[in-house]
């Protein structure tokens, strides 16, 4: 009996930075390679933009919705009718305004609560401090760049699948995926 040939769905990924690029990667081709493999979705990189420094579909950072739309607009331009994933850190002010921006388009967004470190920290048990113990978001996110580099010994950016296990292997696969809700609601 034949087995019924379904459509690939292909993505865009257009990630925030390296941190949250090198993040991906592992949860897509190491952690949950075979859940990848076997499912319709396909993500690209391949999204270049030289005028707004785009590279392999990192945004490199996001700093507000202003800039966000103006880095949006013209990647929506020029891939029109591509379907987009974006991979953001939420520690932003304007986070819900680029949440809003991103699903008005029909694209997904997998936002890192509060971003790639504090849930990294978190998921390896040690216990960050939430944004409410400070002033304002700027001062959080310095917090956990530095608590970071305390704990690991090396920024996120430079974190690499070794470094990953180490933190994955140590929590459920439940709990990476809720963490991570919308990337692996593109599998179902």
């Amino acid at each position: 009996m034949n087995k019924k040939k379904s459509f690939k769905v292909y993505y865009l990924l257009i990630s925030e930075g390296t941190t949250e690029f090198n993040l991906f990667g592992y949860l897509t081709t190491k952690k949950f390679k075979d859940d990848f493999v076997k499912s319709d979705i396909q993500f690209s990189i391949k999204v270049e933009i030289v005028e707004i420094l785009v590279s392999q579909g990192k945004l490199g950072g996001v700093s507000d919705v202003k800039g966000f739309k103006s880095k949006y607009d013209l990647i929506k331009e020029r891939y029109d009718g591509q379907k987009r994933f974006f991979l953001l850190d939420k520690d932003l002010d304007d986070s819900s305004a680029i949440e809003a921006l991103i699903k008005q388009s029909n694209d997904i967004v997998q936002f890192i609560e509060h971003n790639s470190e504090y849930l990294l920290l978190k998921l390896s048990g040690k216990n960050p401090k939430d944004p409410s113990n400070f002033t304002n978001l700027a001062e959080f996110r310095s917090y956990c760049k530095s608590e970071f580099q305390k704990h690991f010994g090396k920024k996120a950016s430079d974190f690499k699948d070794t470094d990953f296990d180490s933190i994955f292997n140590n929590v459920t696969d439940k709990e990476i995926k809720d963490s991570f809700a919308e990337l692996f609601s593109t599998l179902s």
